[in-house]
């Protein structure tokens, strides 16, 4: 079979090359970890910034998720999957 040679690496390339997201809850946990014991003080509005961020994000995630579920296959004709012999 022709067509694009289409490995993990290449995968692994592709997936790597996606800039994280950043969210202020995550930033806030990095610079502060103690934020997770209740000992640190934050302004209440940057704690529900951070908050309603994390948790719209989450909310995304899971719509997507459904929405790859629900995918149908598409047969790739053209493409070798190197590491299955194809």
């Amino acid at each position: 079979m022709g067509g694009i040679p289409f490995g993990l690496d290449d995968l692994r390339h592709c997936l790597l090359s996606i800039a994280p997201v950043e969210l202020k809850g995550m930033g806030l946990l990095r610079k502060q970890p103690h934020l997770i014991s209740g000992t640190a003080r934050l302004p209440r509005e940057t704690l529900v910034e951070a908050v309603t961020e994390l948790v719209a994000y989450t909310g995304r995630c899971a719509a997507a998720v459904r929405q790859l579920a629900n995918l149908t296959p598409i047969p790739l004709l053209n493409v070798s999957v190197l590491e299955f012999g194809v």
